[in-house]
């Protein structure tokens, strides 16, 4: 198989640009908005990984009214705020990554206020970023395009896995390989639309549970190919056939067929001997 590096820039904008085209078909073209300061931004991308964007406003939303601020928020238990965000796939890290993202900013600026970020060139965005335990690829890349509005194709998990089963980018990419993989396809002014688009697909009750199957990728890469690939995610789920387990007899049963082996195997042992006898005497 040619490595994915290979792949033109013109087939990433083709395949991009088609598989855009139809996903408006089924859903929804309109895009959400946003407007947040930095730290409240980051807090929302938390609760928006690997969940729709409805679902992820309502978590935002019960997270902020069930603590009195954000402090309260820093110094509770990362199970009180997973208790919280419940609903929310990945409850578990989104409790972990939001009282991460709090103290790393109160403990460098004394307030939670983050607006200096906003001010910052990409690369030095970055590595601020980097600085915060347990920030996620998707977290980091939400965070940049929203607030300093960088060119990146933003993924999460199940963003990925999609993107895998599309193969419109390797099936042994990373998070963040792929996202920069899908860079050149995708013009700046798409790419929020373009991952919108694929959470509506990834957390389409429909697909969900599809995409997370083993991907065995057959032939070339290839990311003009992904039509193919899209009617294989749409067609009915081939259903395994399950080996039939053997009837266990009971008790009694076992009892009875063991005698009756017994004693045929009592009355063949007789006949053997004859059998036996009567040769040698032919002999």
């Amino acid at each position: 198989m040619p490595p994915a590096s290979t792949t033109k820039a013109s087939d990433k904008t083709q395949a991009c640009k088609k598989l855009t085209s139809l996903l408006q078909r089924t859903y929804s073209r309109s895009l959400p908005k946003l407007k947040m300061p930095v730290l409240e931004t980051m807090l929302f991308a938390v609760c928006l990984e690997d969940n729709t964007w409805e679902k992820a406003e309502a978590g935002y939303d019960k997270l902020l009214r069930s603590y009195f601020d954000l402090n309260e928020i820093r110094v509770s238990s990362v199970s009180e705020i997973e208790t919280t965000l419940s609903e929310l796939k990945g409850a578990d890290w989104k409790g972990l990554r939001i009282r991460s993202i709090l103290r790393y900013v109160f403990e460098s600026t004394y307030s939670f206020e983050f607006e200096k970020l906003s001010k910052l060139t990409l690369e030095s965005a970055q590595k601020r970023l980097k600085k915060i335990d347990f920030l996620s690829p998707f977290v980091a890349s939400f965070t940049l395009q929203q607030v300093l509005g960088s060119h990146v194709v933003c993924l999460d998990h199940i963003a990925h896995r999609l993107a895998i089963h599309l193969g419109i980018v390797p099936v042994d990419s990373s998070i963040e390989d792929a996202s920069e993989f899908l860079k050149a396809g995708v013009k700046k002014s798409d790419a929020f639309a373009f991952a919108h688009l694929l959470r509506q697909m990834a957390t389409d009750p429909q697909f969900a549970e599809r995409i997370e199957d083993d991907y065995d990728e057959e032939g070339e890469f290839d990311v003009l190919r992904f039509e193919d690939r899209l009617a294989v995610l749409k067609a009915p789920r081939k259903r395994k056939k399950k080996k039939k387990a053997p009837v266990e007899q009971p008790a009694a049963k076992k009892k009875a067929a063991k005698k009756k082996a017994t004693k045929a195997a009592a009355k063949k042992e007789p006949a053997k001997k004859a059998a036996v006898k009567k040769a040698a005497v032919k002999k």
